[in-house]
């Protein structure tokens, strides 16, 4: 495991387009599917099949709806935030990684930007998603 876990870092630092905060960047990901309301899965060309391919991408600092909500209202919206997710990577020209951090479950974490626009922010704007906030990490979708 340990030298699993040496490779995979090795892997991340050795590529040209990361930097030293966190595992820095990536540009050019291709959207596989959308896992969840705020979790897509994309391959990394430039990396090994082991840790580049169909790899969970958390998308950074949001709070969304779940698809098995804790109402109705809260599913539903999860839904059509699955649906805009969907569309919005499928006809995306280009999807980079920025800020990206190790998450739970061999996923990562990080900025999804969308032909160079911040998805969380569409996200937010669409209503699909809350900003986190340090003093509420918690949203109420059944308002």
């Amino acid at each position: 495991m340990h030298v699993f876990i040496g490779l995979l870092m090795v892997l991340f630092m050795t590529n040209p387009a990361m930097g030293q905060s966190g595992f820095g960047e990536y540009g050019g990901a291709t959207f596989i599917s959308v896992k969840d309301t705020k979790t897509i899965l994309v391959n990394l060309p430039e990396y090994p099949a082991l840790i580049g391919e169909k790899i969970a991408v958390r998308i950074n600092g949001i709070n969304t709806p779940r698809l098995k909500g804790k109402c109705k209202k809260e599913t539903q919206l999860a839904v059509k935030a699955k649906k805009f997710m969907t569309k919005a990577f499928k006809g995306a020209e280009l999807i980079d990684l920025e800020n990206i951090k190790r998450g739970i479950y061999f996923q990562l974490v990080a900025d999804v930007l969308v032909n160079d626009e911040d998805f969380a922010t569409q996200l937010v704007g669409k209503g699909y998603a809350v900003k986190i906030s340090k003093k509420k990490k918690a949203h109420n979708w059944c308002k």
